[in-house]
């Protein structure tokens, strides 16, 4: 048994070492297919006229001369000591960036998966309870329209209706549960409309099994046998995959909060290049690609 179980751990860190891998070279290949020249692109940002030679020193500063497996290797070596360089955008080290920002992201993440959680009970309970019912026909109806919907076209039409036509809210200012609920709301009514429709479904599988038939035998009524027999079973079924919809909700962050200007991972503070710019391989401020 020991054996099987090293055998099967091996293998699975083998897989995910490979999955790494892959995506790491498909992500660095992709990033040097863009038609954009990174190096032409940094001078652009540093000064008003561009010439061939501050390419060429902005190529060998950024280490764009290198042979891409050099360029590859370096990039996983530094990421692997959690050193993402210095933002074109900012001026400032990826790190201090990600420090600022990624607490705002996980925040909305959190807040949006109490929000799904809740949603999700909530919509599964109803749609299973008004299964042979017009209420339930709605609200099926109404479950398809949320997972057809993206998130950001709910963020606009959310402070569209709520801050701008009826002024409930404002989209700017606000602290605390206010700053975030907004976000969270949107990034959950995917989860909430998609897992809601499954909870149902395994409701509805729940209450036909055998262990269901017998409690019927024993005098439970149905909703005794719902909410302390069945309810747990379908919830523990849809964990794995409601998990799943978190790392979504973690992506789908990056653009819902651009739409509310939250400073996020989508959205961070944008600074004035010109304030200066440094590469981790040299510095390199504005200054050297201004022309005399």
């Amino acid at each position: 048994m020991a054996q099987r179980t090293r055998r099967y751990l091996i293998r699975r860190v083998t897989v995910v070492l490979l999955t790494l891998f892959v995506v790491t070279l498909l992500s660095f290949l992709l990033m040097r297919l863009s038609p954009v020249d990174p190096a032409t692109a940094y001078v652009k940002r540093n000064s008003a006229v561009v010439t061939q030679e501050q390419i060429d020193e902005a190529r060998v500063i950024l280490g764009l001369d290198k042979p891409l497996p050099v360029q590859y290797f370096d990039w996983v070596v530094d990421a692997l000591h959690m050193d993402f360089g210095i933002s074109l955008g900012t001026g400032n080290p990826v790190t201090e960036e990600l420090a600022k920002t990624v607490p705002v992201t996980l925040t909305v993440v959190a807040y949006s998966a109490v929000i799904m959680s809740l949603g999700v009970l909530g919509v599964g309970m109803l749609g299973y309870l008004w299964r042979q019912k017009a209420g339930g026909m709605i609200l099926s109806f109404l479950t398809m329209i949320g997972i057809s919907v993206p998130g950001f076209y709910l963020g606009t039409a959310f402070i569209d209706l709520f801050a701008v036509r009826l002024g409930w809210i404002s989209v700017s200012g606000n602290s605390g549960f206010a700053r975030y609920f907004p976000v969270a709301l949107c990034l959950s009514v995917l989860g909430i409309c998609f897992y809601g429709q499954m909870l149902a479904a395994l409701l509805e599988r729940e209450m036909e099994q055998d262990y269901a038939m017998y409690l019927r035998c024993r005098g439970l009524q149905d909703g005794r046998i719902l909410l302390f027999h069945a309810f747990p079973h379908a919830v523990v079924d849809l964990l794995p995959s409601f998990a799943q919809m978190l790392g979504l909700c973690l992506a789908n962050a990056a653009i819902v909060e651009r739409v509310f200007s939250l400073s996020g991972l989508g959205y961070g503070e944008r600074k004035c290049v010109a304030e200066g710019l440094h590469h981790r391989h040299a510095k390199c401020s504005r200054e050297r690609f201004r022309p005399v």
